[in-house]
């Protein structure tokens, strides 16, 4: 992740969020410090194989705000800084296509979200 220090702060801020608190571009005070504990529990989470760990942490980093709902515009965000971070070119090229495709499959209700 150092080469990627966006991809590395929305990691930190969902740390935050899942503490309760809120994470302001990686800025951190005391009580938004993150223990190895926490941390590590974090990494064991993000490196579970399990489909529904998975979707979660997805979720979590999505929903940047904490209402419980993501939007397209957000879930494109993910896309792109996680293509950055990855070096993968076309893919952030198309981020805007796959966050469509995403929308289309999960907001089968067209609410403009999904939660």
């Amino acid at each position: 992740m150092k080469d990627s220090k966006e991809f590395a702060t929305e990691l930190y801020d969902v740390l935050v969020r899942r503490k309760g608190g809120s994470a302001a571009a990686g800025s951190l005070s005391v009580q938004e410090s993150i223990s190895k504990d926490e941390l590590h529990e974090f990494w064991l989470a993000i490196t579970d194989n399990s489909f529904d760990t998975r979707m979660k942490i997805f979720f979590e980093i999505c929903d940047k705000n904490g209402d419980g709902r993501i939007t397209g515009e957000e879930v494109k965000e993910v896309i792109v800084l996680s293509a950055s971070a990855n070096k993968l070119t076309k893919l952030k090229e198309q981020a805007e296509e796959y966050a469509a495709l995403i929308m289309e499959e999960l907001d089968v209700d067209q609410m403009g979200y999904i939660e």
